[in-house]
């Protein structure tokens, strides 16, 4: 059976979250950044999905701090805010878009809730890096959404984990992606 899905980005959330590592670690801001204007196409065939995620590096807003399970809006200054974005834009992804292509063995798509492992490839800039995910998926007879989370090593993309001043702190290389990916059933 072929099945088409159509990306619906208003219902669709992805998360890049940082964390600081060093001896001034603490001075530091684990950030979570929203990845806005994202483009998706998926598609089932038989009992696989295959699934390719575009993010465009202009896009990427810093959505706030990491505080325990929260996200706090507050902390940083617009200021911080424009600066923090355009080191990602221009220094550490180099406004190159980010392309995600995942397949996973999903069986027969039928209504309820299951987990898969997808499997695939990251590519930023001409590099690209094995990645896998365990992957919630929910379906019913009119949407399928998939949730989950990726962890991303920099190095493996070639990107080198910015520090901050006189390197007190870095980046930690392992990047954690948040996810929720829906897709209305095209029938």
């Amino acid at each position: 059976m072929s099945l088409a899905l159509r990306f619906d980005a208003s219902a669709s959330k992805v998360v890049i979250e940082t964390q600081a590592k060093g001896m001034l670690a603490k001075l530091a801001h684990d950030l979570a950044i929203d990845a806005k204007g994202l483009s998706a196409s998926a598609s089932l065939e038989g009992e696989s999905a295959k699934l390719e995620l575009r993010a465009a590096v202009d896009q990427l807003a810093v959505d706030g701090v990491k505080k325990g399970g929260s996200i706090d809006r507050s902390t940083l200054s617009r200021s911080d805010r424009d600066d923090i974005e355009r080191k990602i834009r221009a220094d550490v992804l180099r406004g190159h878009e980010v392309v995600v292509a995942m397949d996973a063995p999903v069986g027969n798509l039928e209504a309820g809730r299951r987990t898969v492992e997808a499997t695939g490839r990251v590519e930023v800039g001409g590099r690209s890096a094995r990645v896998s995910s365990r992957c919630e998926l929910t379906a019913t007879d009119a949407r399928v959404t998939a949730s989950g989370r990726v962890k991303i090593s920099l190095a493996s993309l070639g990107i080198t984990a910015p520090k901050g001043p006189l390197g007190a702190f870095r980046v930690d290389d392992d990047v954690e992606v948040v996810y929720s990916l829906a897709f209305d059933i095209a029938r």
